[in-house]
């Protein structure tokens, strides 16, 4: 199957501070280690300066990949047409992005294609016959009039992309037409199109149109459009998520992000940079998954270290303070004893609570990494026991 990776159209938003970015600078720097491609949308609008354009080359790590949007002068309000100088255009905006090409960091131009154009086969060859041959091309159609086979067709002899879009216009087809197939999400809103975050289920629709896409190209490279409120990296990171090609890095800022949002507006904003949701900590917040929801595990992060006391640390036995309560893990019997009205409720589901989930976050990764696999392998024989009922009684 074909490379697959994943962006957004564009990164620096000040909307993403907080929700995407743990740090309101070096947002290219953050979204790097997150995302190994992205979309440059600000080429639509204005050439960046020759010093702009090389920062993007050397502010991102060796393999990391651009694609850029040509500018509408020549796709908009000279709309492809040749006699009105849109090859002098076009080598003006291949010279400003050499920096790029020349790092080989320059993946797609993308030509987006007004509305108000319609088909027209000969206006499309023209404008290819003046393509250079040294970057990749893509064209996103949003007219219906040029979904026919004879465009597709033009796009092979080319071998230029044609652009697979989610939108209210255009239907979201796969149609491959060269080595990279391109894939941009602009989301279902209304006023704008952008304002919109997709559901799960909405996503997991285009799992097979990836793997399809995948399956009749080298590469695939999709874009999320729909930048409002930190949805894009969002839905990006769930989409690679449903097709197992994120990394330890995407999944933490997943995690992080998720967080984020369930506790945004409610008094607590900060939790943390993304580093702290990677390496040991990170590991054992997944491994935590199975047994305690986002809301739970961030709980457990939120009781300070001054609330908790390790108070037996064996082969046979765990024990610690947390808070008013304590929690007792004895390793022979598999058996988890602790009080609480919360664990009261959730020990028959065996998940943990906040304060079972804070000894785990609290302990040596080693031993939190084979407590928790060892609860994975013998899950039946573990005996989860609350004290609450026993404890009220005295």
């Amino acid at each position: 199957m074909a490379e697959i990776a994943f962006g957004t159209c564009g990164w620096s938003y000040a909307e993403w501070e907080g929700i995407f970015y743990p740090e309101k600078s070096g947002k290219l720097s953050q979204y790097c280690k997150i995302f190994s491609t992205a979309e440059i949308d600000s080429t639509f609008y204005a050439l960046p300066n020759e010093g702009t354009v090389r920062g993007w080359a050397t502010r991102t790590p060796s393999g990391f990949m651009f694609s850029a949007k040509l500018p509408q002068t020549i796709t908009h309000k000279k709309a492809l047409e040749l006699n009105r100088g849109i090859e002098s255009d076009l080598n003006q905006f291949i010279e400003t992005m050499h920096p790029l090409i020349e790092a080989g960091k320059l993946s797609v131009i993308l030509a987006q294609l007004p509305p108000s154009l319609e088909f027209d086969s000969e206006k499309l060859e023209s404008f290819f016959s003046i393509l250079p041959k040294q970057v990749h091309f893509a064209v996103e159609f949003r007219n219906n009039s040029w979904l026919r086979n004879e465009t597709f067709k033009i796009l092979e002899n080319y071998n230029v992309s044609f652009t697979i879009v989610d939108e209210p216009l255009l239907p979201p087809d796969v149609h491959v037409t060269s080595d990279i197939a391109y894939i941009r999400w602009h989301g279902r809103g209304s006023q704008p199109w952008f304002n919109y975050k997709y559901s799960e289920q909405e996503l997991e629709a285009w799992v097979p149109k990836v793997k399809e896409a995948a399956s009749k190209s080298k590469k695939v490279l999709g874009y999320f459009n729909n930048h409002f409120h930190g949805y894009a990296p969002e839905n990006a990171l769930q989409t690679m998520q449903m097709l197992g090609i994120v990394t330890p890095h995407a999944t933490a800022a997943l995690q992080r992000l998720t967080f984020q949002r369930k506790y945004s507006g409610k008094g607590k904003t900060e939790i943390g940079t993304l580093d702290s949701w990677t390496g040991e900590v990170g590991d054992r917040i997944r491994g935590l998954s199975n047994y305690a929801s986002p809301e739970v595990i961030e709980a457990a992060r939120g009781i300070s270290d001054d609330d908790f006391s390790l108070r037996e640390k064996t082969k046979h036995r765990l024990a610690a303070y947390v808070g008013n309560t304590t929690v007792d893990i004895d390793l022979d019997s598999r058996t988890i004893i602790h009080r609480c009205s919360i664990w009261d409720k959730l020990s028959s589901q065996k998940k943990f609570c906040k304060h079972i989930v804070k000894l785990i976050l609290s302990i040596d990764p080693n031993e939190a990494t084979r407590l928790l696999s060892t609860l994975n392998s013998s899950l039946d024989e573990w005996k989860f026991e609350s004290r609450l009922q026993v404890d009220t009684s005295r």
